[in-house]
């Protein structure tokens, strides 16, 4: 028969009373939660987003589409003034297809016009297209028009000062006094991102389709969807319909533009601010679906939860009138969808619906609501609490006799000749009788104890089996050193098979070694070490001693951690990543592998800006990032400062490309928490090499992955780059030729060459100064900039340029081998400008060659305007001239041209090459000629290689002339050959 589990006497009170309560708390809850109360208080907050989102979207429509609307169906004017050109020049509409000129004067006449309709839209861009060329022997697919921006959206200025040309003819530019964008294209042409062309190639090619008369233009009106006009570009759309002349010809499309971030801005402002937080999003669908393609989104949460999302799908609840959904990191959202009103019900476009979406975390919306819950379940469990402390205190007033024996036991226990004191109530006093008994028995067991462990130098738990007993003695000890429990008493007796069951229970997982054993058990404080000794030498009996060796095992556990794990991340260090990975490498068959390096992206500013402390925390939180390749099997160390490298297998390439982009992915989770607040992102870059293909020992595949790595932090950063043999064999010299760059800066020591600059007439007109590094690991300048340039060292370079240069000239001219008023060309980088004590500095040194300078801006870097005013203000102090080099290359173009006015253009030897046999190249050529006149530049035609270029370039005018036809550079000054002068002279003479 089962033995009756014993209660005590306060337990059986609260049981029956405990059993009532709950039975009425259920009846209350029944009556709230399923008499409707819940659903209607649940009703009303779903409500309130609902009525949010309507009255946003009615702000939102007549903020921008209402607004759009009114401007665009004002736009007739367009062809009204395409009417009166066609009719002053006896055309007709089918003429703009074909005639540039006719479509740049329609573009001259409603261009001032259209910048009015800009400045009252709020827009951020305007634009016309014609179907017709925009220029003589422009591309067939370049289309004619203009694409104005506006920096300055909703103000209102005097001049065009606000204003950006993206896509029109330069002249006007020009003449409106709008600079060209560094996108600008001459017209409309696909050549953005894909799809770019859809603005207006949809609405006019619906207009022909739909055969659509002048007063139905507007039912071709298109929404477009975000794009960019150029790849660099930020994101807009646009709201365009087609131009309609009464004879029903569609001649182009015009339209107005919004940013993005424009549209972001608007719909922050115009959203509603309820009692709970929300996001806005504006977005399109395919109608009768329920997925939204994001398009632009407002407020905090939207950023946080939503802002990779390349579509959000949600559910139609038409219950509760509200829609549901779940964002990336699976936390519940309601949406209250609505549409807008763009397209009419027969437009061609009304299958594309624009939505507002208003959002909120279903824990925020229904707050109230389950505020209300708590509180009524509350109220229910308050009398509940009350009920069982009542009994509580009834049971205890019960057994206080009993306690106070318990409590006398507890202070006497282990002392000799127990006595207690008697309570008068019979079964509590023959109870206490009892244990005087007991206690004089164990007594004399605990005597035989004593002896053994008055001779323990350390911790200690003992016991005594004896096979002719049925009881094990146990001490305190033991219990708490092997975890069985805890025991008031300094002693125990355990039955025999329960100390067996406990024994099994805790050294099953050992094998012994003769009689000793050591097992590890695991503690919520930390894992323990104990070493069990028996001793058998008394027949029929067994005595054990058990040791805490704890500290003696954990010392040699560290020593032998510290020897294989780094102190600061608790991964593994270099030389035991070098161990376990070649081992790995051995160990493969028919697998392939990979190492990775990795490197943090932003622990040098972190610990300039925060201190080393704050970097050591961010090492630690990368590295803890990192035991996510532990799970796929991958072995991982911190090789160095903020370098890391992981080892990985798998079976193929796309299996371990798929892991580290799931890593990549999983580390933007993780940011470290600063001061203040703050919050900075995990951000690394990787280089990644592959076994066996790439290389088949741990050596040169680290090498390999190295090498990436630094090419990524050089580039792009925060992505993995997959290791290059061809890349390697190409930029090698960016890990090799560090030393040499570093030695020229600081000995700001290097050679230059002299290369002439002659006018037409075969005089010398100046001489450009030529870098030639003498470089074992690097070739040519072009390699020495970029290592400059990639370890942010241009400002040392331009110093060295001009420092070196001046040097190799002004020994030159004490050499006799320079003219008095020849011209010195120094190439300057474009993004850096001397400092006013270098440029002191320079003026002390070479102060009498100042005045022959001509600052070539090189087009290597893109030339901010700061450093572009430094350079001119220099020459100017001086009394020398400025020009620009490799015009119509790189970031040297019109833009440029207009803002610098340079004393000199160089036109690059990509246009001059066979000149005399290309007419596009003639035009630009003649363009540039008649711009330099106008305004008081020469042009120089640099790279001149033969004499057919040269003849040519002479007849169109060009002044001066540079390149290997008429002399190549050379370290030393020399006179120019006579027969290329007595050539120049002919040539001159026969276009005089």
């Amino acid at each position: 028969m089962k033995k009756k589990r014993s209660e005590s006497i306060r337990t059986q009170l609260l049981g029956p009373l405990f059993v009532l309560l709950v039975l009425q708390a259920a009846v209350i809850a029944g009556t709230v939660f399923f008499g409707g109360v819940s659903t209607e208080l649940k009703n009303n907050e779903i409500s309130i987003l609902t009525g949010n989102v309507e009255n946003t979207k009615l702000g939102l429509e007549k903020e921008t589409l209402h607004h759009w609307t009114v401007m665009l169906n004002n736009s007739g004017f367009m062809s009204e003034e395409i009417r009166q050109i066609l009719e002053k020049e006896g055309r007709e509409p089918e003429d703009i297809y074909r005639d540039y000129a006719l479509n740049s004067e329609i573009a001259d006449k409603i261009m001032e016009k259209s910048i009015d309709m800009l400045h009252l839209s709020y827009a951020t861009g305007v634009f016309v297209y014609l179907n017709g060329p925009s220029a003589v022997n422009s591309p067939e697919e370049m289309k004619a028009g203009f694409y104005i921006r506006n920096s300055n959206p909703g103000g209102y200025l005097n001049d065009n000062s606000s204003l950006l040309m993206e896509r029109g003819l330069p002249s006007l530019a020009e003449k409106y006094g709008i600079p060209l964008d560094s996108f600008w294209e001459l017209g409309f042409s696909d050549s953005g991102e894909k799809g770019a062309a859809g603005f207006y190639k949809l609405p006019y090619f619906a207009a022909i389709q739909r055969k659509t008369v002048q007063k139905d233009t507007m039912e071709c009106a298109y929404l477009s969807p975000p794009f960019r006009l150029s790849p660099k570009d930020m994101q807009v759309i646009t709201y365009s319909a087609p131009i309609i002349m009464k004879d029903g010809t569609v001649v182009g499309v015009c339209g107005l533009e919004l940013s993005v971030g424009q549209l972001e801005q608007i719909l922050s402002e115009v959203q509603i601010r309820g009692s709970f937080d929300e996001c806005w999003l504006l977005g399109m669908r395919k109608k009768g679906t329920s997925s939204i393609v994001p398009v632009a989104g407002s407020g905090y949460l939207f950023n946080q939860y939503f802002n990779e999302s390349d579509k959000i799908d949600y559910i139609n609840n038409e219950k509760e009138n509200i829609s549901s959904l779940q964002s990336p990191d699976g936390t519940r959202w309601y949406a209250s969808v609505e549409n807008l009103e763009v397209y009419g019900t027969a437009g061609p476009f009304r299958e594309e619906e624009w939505v507002l979406a208003g959002i909120a975390r279903q824990s925020d919306l229904l707050a109230f609501y389950n505020a209300v819950r708590r509180m009524l379940l509350s109220s229910m469990l308050v009398p509940l609490i009350f009920s069982l402390l009542g009994a509580y205190m009834i049971g205890r007033i019960v057994t206080e006799p009993i306690r106070r024996l318990v409590t006398e036991l507890r202070k006497k226990s282990g002392s000799r000749g127990l006595s207690l004191e008697r309570v008068y109530v019979r079964e509590i006093d023959e109870l206490t009788e009892t244990i005087e008994l007991l206690n004089r028995n164990v007594e004399r067991a605990s005597s035989k104890m004593s002896g053994i462990l008055e001779h323990a130098h350390v911790l200690v738990g003992v016991f005594e089996y004896e096979e002719e007993k049925n009881r094990v003695f146990c001490s305190k000890s033991l219990f708490e050193m092997l975890g069985w429990g805890r025991i008031e008493e300094s002693y125990c007796y355990l039955e025999a098979e329960k100390f067996k069951s406990f024994m099994k229970q805790t050294f099953d997982s050992i094998e012994e070694k003769g009689e000793r054993i050591l097992k590890c058990l695991k503690r919520p404080e930390g894992n323990r070490w104990i070493e069990v000794i028996l001793d058998q030498s008394k027949e029929g009996t067994i005595l054990g001693v058990c040791t805490d060796v704890t500290a003696n095992v954990e010392e040699k556990e560290k020593l032998e951690r510290e020897r294989n794990y780094d102190l600061l991340t608790d991964i593994y260090n270099r030389r035991a990543f070098r161990e376990k990975a070649q081992a790995a490498i051995e160990g493969i068959t028919d697998e392939i592998a990979s190492v990775i390096m990795w490197d943090l992206d932003n622990l040098k500013y972190i610990n300039d800006t925060y201190g080393h402390d704050e970097g050591d925390r961010y090492i630690v939180l990368f590295a803890n990032c990192l035991k996510k390749f532990m799970e796929s099997g991958g072995i991982i160390s911190r090789y160095s400062g903020d370098e890391f490298v992981v080892f990985l297998k798998g079976k193929e390439k796309e299996e371990i490309r798929k892991t580290i982009r799931d890593f990549m992915k999983y580390i933007k989770e993780f940011t470290l928490d600063m001061e203040g607040g703050y919050e900075f992102p995990v951000r690394v870059s990787g280089g990644l090499s592959w076994y066996p293909d790439d290389a088949g020992d741990f050596d040169t595949l680290f090498n390999y992955a190295d090498f990436a790595m630094y090419m990524v932090k050089h580039s792009v950063k925060g992505v993995v780059k997959e290791f290059d043999i061809s890349e390697h064999t190409h930029n090698a010299y960016m890990l090799t030729g560090s030393e040499e760059l570093n030695r020229m800066l600081d000995r700001k020591e290097v050679r230059f060459a002299f290369q002439p600059i002659v006018t037409r007439e075969g005089s010398v007109y100046g001489y450009e100064l030529l870098m030639r590094p003498d470089f074992l690991n690097m070739k040519g300048v072009s390699e020495v900039l970029n290592l400059t340039r990639a370890q942010a060292k241009l400002p040392q370079m331009e110093v060295l340029t001009w420092f070196a240069g001046l040097r190799a000239a002004k020994a030159e001219a004490e050499a006799g081998q320079l003219g008095k008023d020849e011209k010195l060309f120094i190439n300057s980088i474009a993004s850096v400008c001397l400092t006013k004590e270098g440029q002191k500095e320079l003026e002390e040194q070479y102060g009498q060659l100042l005045s022959r300078i001509v600052i070539e801006m090189t087009e290597g870097e893109p030339a901010g305007q700061t450093f572009m005013q430094c350079k001119i203000d220099m020459a100017r102090q001086w009394g020398g001239q400025t020009a620009i080099d490799d015009f119509g290359t790189g970031y040297n173009s019109e833009g440029v041209l207009l803002h610098m006015k340079p004393d000199i253009v160089k036109m690059d030897m990509s246009l001059i090459r066979r000149i005399h046999e290309d007419p596009n190249r003639q035009i630009i050529l003649k363009n540039l000629l008649d711009f330099a006149e106008k305004n008081h530049i020469r042009v120089l035609a640099e790279g001149v290689e033969t004499a057919e270029e040269l003849e040519f370039l002479m007849s169109c005018g060009v002044y001066l002339f540079q390149g290997y036809y008429i002399a190549r550079p050379q370290m030393e000054i020399r006179p120019l050959d006579p027969y290329i002068v007595k050539k120049m002279q002919e040539f001159s003479g026969k276009t005089r």
